[in-house]
């Protein structure tokens, strides 16, 4: 009973956050991204940075990569841009008129938009001339190109003055130097395994005396596997050994 309690009320909870989540944290996310010119523009380039120094990326290490595809992202995701991105185009169609960047937010139901960027040029005489959407994705290409570009190149210079290798924070007992009483018993214990390695690499004479008559019966793989049984010979090792008996 109890645990049937328990899981009607975990799933109970599991509705409430997922209802909140998606009814209200979410809408009110999106319209903070809509309404705010500069969050959007902020945000891509906040997590630029992040991908370059946690993956140090520099001109030498692939970050070439990471500046097209965060280029085409950008172009798609801030193509009306902010009054800042926009400066550069207001200048160079100031001969024509004043530039409008415009974007369309259509709310067909909770959760669901459609926004479409528009740009025209508002002529000296009120006369409204609107061109294709393209030429805005290539401006929003090329500057979000040289926007990361400059980024990334002064990324690289704080990259490369960062530490190449980590500084252990806690001294092992490896890096500490090692006593005089714990040298010897690090050299008696390295002589101890020569020795028992030493030992075990001729087999003994009793099993000597058994390869010798396999061998004089012409039984060489018995004899080669009864030295492999009794030492650390490799089977090459072993073979060469009962043909030099």
């Amino acid at each position: 009973m109890k645990k049937n309690i328990r899981v009607l009320v975990i799933v109970f909870l599991f509705t409430v956050v997922m209802v909140m989540l998606f009814g209200w944290v979410l809408p009110a996310v999106l319209q903070f991204y809509l309404h705010n010119m500069y969050i959007k523009g902020i945000t891509l380039l906040l997590i630029f940075g992040i991908v370059v120094l946690a993956k140090r990326f520099t001109w030498n290490h692939n970050i070439v990569y990471v500046i097209a595809v965060f280029t085409l992202f950008s172009m798609m995701i801030d193509t009306s841009g902010n009054p800042i991105t926009n400066k550069p185009l207001e200048w160079i169609v100031s001969p024509i008129g004043k530039l409008q960047v415009m974007q369309d937010v259509n709310n067909y139901a909770p959760g669901e938009y459609a926004i479409t960027d528009n740009i025209a040029i508002l002529k000296p005489g009120g006369e409204l001339l609107t061109l294709s959407t393209v030429w805005l994705y290539l401006y929003r290409f090329v500057q979000y190109l040289v926007l990361y570009s400059i980024a990334g190149t002064l990324l690289g210079v704080f990259i490369r003055m960062l530490p190449q290798q980590r500084i252990p924070v806690i001294q092992t007992a490896a890096d500490e130097p090692l006593t005089q009483e714990q040298e010897q018993k690090a050299a008696a214990e390295m002589k101890r395994r020569v020795e028992t390695v030493h030992t075990r690499a001729i087999p003994p004479e009793d099993i000597l005396d058994s390869v010798r008559q396999l061998k004089k019966n012409g039984k060489l793989i018995p004899a080669i596997k009864l030295v492999r049984q009794h030492s650390d010979m490799s089977l090459g090792e072993a073979k060469q050994y009962v043909e030099n008996l």
